[in-house]
């Protein structure tokens, strides 16, 4: 089975449209859009106008969630996503041919630096990154922290990452790895971390060290960091293919990315 793997698209900011080959988009069986495809719901109508007739697997980024409710923004994809026929992902899984696709955001558990660390780097992470203060919650009534308003906080997420892991462990104990893809939209092996960044204060917000499930998919496709990666840890294939950003001198920010970056799997 052949995959046309997408992330980091940020069509919000740069709009894209694949110029592929007829003759080479026929030999595509699955596109996959491993998150930041744009802000709010609009990636899955441009994946399937971009992309008719193809299965399409799309998991949220962190910018699917800007100016979204934390909750209500999954309830809504779900219902557009099955209006667009699009297999939309999180915490769940989907068989196609004798594939299984397993997907979820995963967000991170702030511990890439250690366990020691994981406090200083949520709270480094709630002060630096865009996405807390633009992503909004309903408060839950047994965490009492003071915010002027309903805005997501990092043990919010850290959370959400627990029961995504959770999950994944669960779902990996089950099926044939080699016909087993997990697409998430943060990275779950330090080695994704570009060069250079792996001592930055803010990395925990872009991986976790998932590596005790690694030799129990065959590929584990993932976004966020804006730079090609394809590695292999205990069997498992990690790859990236994404756009990222629009450079302010012309271009964008990944030279690498692939308008026709392909995986075969199983």
């Amino acid at each position: 089975m052949k995959l046309l793997v997408y992330s980091d698209l940020h069509l919000d900011l740069a709009p894209f449209r694949p110029r592929l080959d007829p003759h080479f988009l026929q030999t595509v069986d699955v596109v996959v859009l491993a998150g930041d495809t744009t802000e709010g719901t609009g990636g899955l109508r441009w994946a399937r106008e971009t992309f008719p007739g193809k299965p399409v697997i799309y998991v949220d980024g962190n910018h699917e969630f800007y100016s979204q409710h934390w909750d209500k923004h999954i309830d809504v994809m779900r219902k557009l996503a099955s209006d667009y026929q699009v297999h939309y992902l999180e915490n769940d899984a989907v068989v196609i041919g004798e594939v299984r696709f397993l997907g979820c955001t995963l967000w991170t558990d702030y511990a890439l630096h250690g366990a020691d660390e994981k406090l200083m780097a949520m709270n480094t992470a709630r002060h630096r990154m865009s996405d807390y203060p633009r992503i909004k919650i309903t408060r839950p009534a047994e965490m009492y922290w003071h915010e002027r308003k309903h805005r997501l906080v990092p043990a919010m997420a850290g959370r959400r990452h627990d029961a995504s892991r959770q999950w994944l462990q669960e779902q990996l104990g089950l099926g044939d790895p080699e016909n087993t893809v997990v697409v998430t939209h943060h990275a779950p092996h330090p080695r994704s971390i570009p060069q250079g960044f792996e001592a930055h204060p803010l990395s925990p917000c872009y991986a976790s060290d998932l590596e005790a499930l690694m030799g129990k998919a065959g590929t584990w496709i993932h976004g966020h960091v804006h730079e090609s990666q394809d590695y292999q840890v205990r069997g498992t294939r990690i790859v990236t293919n994404p756009r990222g950003y629009r450079r302010r001198g012309g271009g964008m920010q990944n030279s690498e990315f692939r308008v026709d970056f392909c995986v075969d799997v199983g």
